[in-house]
């Protein structure tokens, strides 16, 4: 099996901040705005292209009040996106423009969002966006981003954790890079420290493969049983079916199936407009509504 990313899912302190940083900076659609089904008073923000596809999603936590964290034994961390060819130059002037201080390593730009979170643009061999993708805002169609390139897992045996992935999913490194596609890939790095790692404001709560479908998912939830890996969850999130594996380095790793997709509860042209809510949390609403999280 060699799944391409899903989404990445992360901590944020300020709601708006966030909204703003990831579609008015970096063009992204906010696709579904809903809860932490695990909960209810914790917002949920997706961001992604038109029409949410998985593997150009990032998610937000949104947590006031939040405190640092602290990255010490183990964490996830980096989002990487791809953009099309020739797009380099405009997200350079667009990040100069905005006053976002960034680095430039080849074909790469690395820079922060506003809780501290790596990011780095990295420009790939592919095509824009279809433009059934293409998200109405001000940056053009032909260097939009394109969805999840990267990201890093940092455990203290990395040896263990690539060999969860071999056993598990048949994914070979290369050094210390699992390669899943021409443009995706995660790399694995050894940390030091024999602290505790604490979430806090832009720690990564996990990062999601996607699966086929139902069906796929299942023979992965048998496997893990046969293998003996930690699971934490197989439910149901209306949007996908998910599997949470904690691999041996202690991160939280998800495999999410394709469908059925944003559209479950809210028409595609009207994503992310309202405070979206999958059936089996609709007859909580009010209750959920009342007790949401308010932004700070």
């Amino acid at each position: 099996m060699h799944a391409q990313f899903h989404h990445v899912s992360l901590l944020a302190r300020h709601g708006q901040e966030n909204q703003s940083f990831y579609t008015k900076l970096l063009g992204l659609r906010f696709v579904k705005n809903t809860v932490n089904q695990d909960n209810n008073r914790m917002p949920h923000y997706f961001y992604g292209d038109y029409q949410g596809t998985p593997g150009s999603l990032v998610t937000f936590f949104i947590v006031p009040l939040l405190g640092n964290r602290y990255e010490e034994k183990n964490y996830l961390a980096t989002i990487g996106l791809k953009i099309p060819q020739n797009s380099l130059s405009f997200w350079e002037q667009r990040l100069t423009e905005n006053k976002i201080p960034f680095n430039k390593k080849e074909k790469s730009l690395h820079f922060s969002d506003p809780d501290d979170t790596h990011i780095i643009l990295t420009e790939v061999p592919e095509n824009p966006l279809k433009e059934t993708l293409v998200v109405s805002n001000d940056i053009p169609a032909a260097v939009q981003i394109i969805g999840l390139a990267s990201t890093e897992f940092h455990v203290p045996d990395s040896e263990k954790t690539l060999a969860f992935f071999e056993t598990f999913l048949g994914w070979q490194a290369v050094g210390n890079t699992i390669i899943l596609s021409e443009t995706e890939s995660f790399s694995v790095h050894q940390t030091t420290s024999d602290k505790t790692s604490r979430m806090g404001r832009g720690s990564m709560d996990h990062i999601a493969f996607s699966v086929a479908d139902d069906e796929a998912l299942q023979e992965l939830h048998t496997r893990a049983l046969a293998q003996g890996w930690e699971i934490e969850m197989y439910v149901s999130r209306g949007y996908f079916k998910s599997l949470y594996i904690r691999e041996p380095g202690g991160n939280r790793v998800e495999f999410a199936t394709l469908a059925p997709g944003f559209t479950l509860d809210e028409p595609l042209e009207h994503l992310g407009e309202t405070l979206a809510l999958p059936p089996f949390l609709e007859p909580k609403r009010t209750a959920i509504e009342a007790n949401l999280y308010k932004d700070m």
